[in-house]
This record gives structure tokens, sequence and C-alpha cells, in this order.
């Protein structure tokens, strides 16, 4: 099973195809790529361990 945060950076390898048609054809395509690397990027944030996770006990009835 893959982890969200690999499919993350796996999904990022379509950045260098953006990155070739934003230069190329479409200047509007910047905005794009850079919308994609900012959803990678708090994907991956979003998906990664929380800091102390565990360190807290909480006990439920």
């Amino acid at each position: 099973m893959v982890s969200p945060r690999v499919g993350t950076l796996v999904a990022l390898t379509a950045l260098p195809a953006m990155g070739y048609y934003a230069v190329v054809k479409e200047q509007i395509a910047v905005i794009s790529l850079l919308n994609v690397a900012i959803i990678a990027a708090a994907l991956f944030i979003a998906f990664g361990p929380l800091s102390g996770d565990g360190q807290h006990g909480h006990d439920h009835a």
C-alpha cells in the first residue's frame, strides 16, 4: 500500500510537463504550475506525522 505522502510526491511528476507547456505554449500555465506546487506541498504537510504524536495520553471511559 502506498502512503498518501508518497502518492503526493509521485503526483509531482506532472510538474516538468506543465513547466514545458508554460514556457513553450501558454504563459498562463505558470499559474497552474504554481497552484499544483502549492497543493502538493499542502498535501505533503497534511499527511505528515504530527509533532509529539502519542505524547499525550487521553483516557476515554
